[in-house]
């Protein structure tokens, strides 16, 4: 048997996994000789993690679609549980992907024959919805690496260890770039694909995420096409520009298949829609670069709408799913706001479209609002400095080295 420190870390979708990679980064910096396995994808395993299980069949979101795949989920659950019993490891780090890391910790509880310590990084938001499952982390979760200054009332009120580190989206952050620098990057991008697309002046750049899960792309990709198709008719003077920013995990035919014309149409000259879409080598990179360098951002809910405010970026967050994911988030939630940066805040520092206000009429009337005759509105002004203040209050704690001592501190 191998004499080596061990460490399984649990992911279930891209932004935690990308958490947990600057969180790798850090463990292996401390100590080389770490053996990490991983429910992960590509981004661990290209840091020397193994993988168990990718995890990229098992993402799902909302309530009814979990259920509808729950025998898939369970399975995945006993593979795990299976696969640790063989590797032992003496931490398990949680990331994110609250109800099935929860069942994971619990079964570990109870099935392992040596019991490892179990560490949440980045705990489920009890805060927001189902706040029985604090009792879920205190019976299974050895500690709570809290990364919302809030947090902490919570667990001490609970009796439960945890820790502040900070939050992990601040060292997720890229240099801003400029949006010059970033349509002459966008134009080489481009131009080496057969694309023509040089900047124009005086452009002004609106930055569109639809999500990292198919159910997303689905909801919010024919929104966007048809309100910025809208807007670019309604406001010829002002020259506007929108291009997508496509998750490294969601490929072009699924934006085909909602409405995004494929490259041989362009080719050929046929256009239906007015959006590029960025295509990079590192997606994860260019994305943020995308994020930083636009005037405005229209975002599916995520923790995308947490790194654009900390870009100080202006933007709005929407979400559609099927009506029964909605009416039981209505039924779970215990807050009436669903943006990170709005809830950190406790204001309304931008909009929050969901379900049937996600609509087009909504995005073309927050996007003219935004928009000056010239220059941009005083409205779009004030959210560029409220979330600034937001970015102060966040900035100084360095989560994956804070949270990197945490999990070393627990290894027997």
């Amino acid at each position: 048997m191998s004499g080596k420190q061990k460490i399984f870390i649990s992911c279930g979708e891209l932004s935690g996994e990308s958490h947990a990679s600057r969180l790798v980064i850090e463990l292996y910096k401390r100590n080389p000789d770490l053996e990490i396995k991983a429910l992960g994808s590509d981004i661990l395993h290209e840091l020397g993690v193994k993988l168990i299980q990718d995890y990229q069949d098992y993402s799902f979101s909302g309530v009814s679609e979990v259920a509808g795949n729950l025998n898939k989920i369970l399975s995945l659950k006993d593979k795990l549980i299976e696969e640790l019993e063989k590797f032992q490891p003496d931490v398990v780090v949680l990331v994110d992907y609250g109800a099935f890391n929860l069942q994971l910790a619990a079964t570990i509880k109870t099935k392992l024959s040596k019991q490892p310590k179990i560490i949440e990084y980045i705990a489920p938001q009890i805060w927001a919805s189902r706040p029985w499952r604090i009792k879920q982390i205190k019976a299974c979760v050895d500690k709570v690496l809290c990364t919302l200054p809030f947090e902490g009332k919570l667990y001490k009120e609970a009796d439960i260890p945890h820790k502040y580190v900070g939050n992990p989206v601040i060292g997720s952050l890229t240099r801003a770039m400029s949006k010059d620098s970033f349509l002459k990057q966008f134009a080489k991008i481009q131009a080496s694909k057969g694309q023509d697309c040089q900047p124009q002046r005086d452009e002004t750049l609106i930055g569109l995420f639809p999500g990292s899960r198919k159910a997303e792309i689905k909801y919010m990709l024919p929104v966007m096409i048809e309100a910025s198709n809208k807007l670019i008719e309604r406001n010829p003077e002002r020259n506007l520009r929108f291009i997508l920013a496509r998750a490294p995990n969601i490929p072009r035919s699924l934006l085909k298949k909602y409405g995004l014309a494929s490259k041989l149409d362009l080719a050929r000259g046929k256009r239906t829609h007015h959006i590029e879409v960025l295509d990079a080598d590192d997606m994860l990179a260019a994305n943020h670069k995308l994020l930083s360098a636009s005037d405005a951002l229209w975002l599916c809910s995520g923790t995308v709408t947490l790194e654009a405010a900390l870009y100080t970026t202006p933007y709005f967050l929407a979400y559609k799913s099927t009506l029964l994911n909605y009416l039981l988030y209505l039924m779970l939630r215990t807050i009436d706001k669903a943006g990170l940066a709005n809830i950190i805040s406790g204001k309304d520092l931008c909009k929050e479209f969901l379900q049937f206000d996600a609509s087009v009429h909504n995005f073309i009337e927050e996007t003219e609002a935004w928009l000056g005759k010239d220059d941009f509105s005083d409205y779009y002004y004030q959210i560029k400095n409220n979330l600034n203040e937001l970015k102060e209050e966040l900035s100084g704690q360095d989560s994956a080295k804070l949270a990197a001592s945490e999990v070393l501190s627990h290894l027997n």
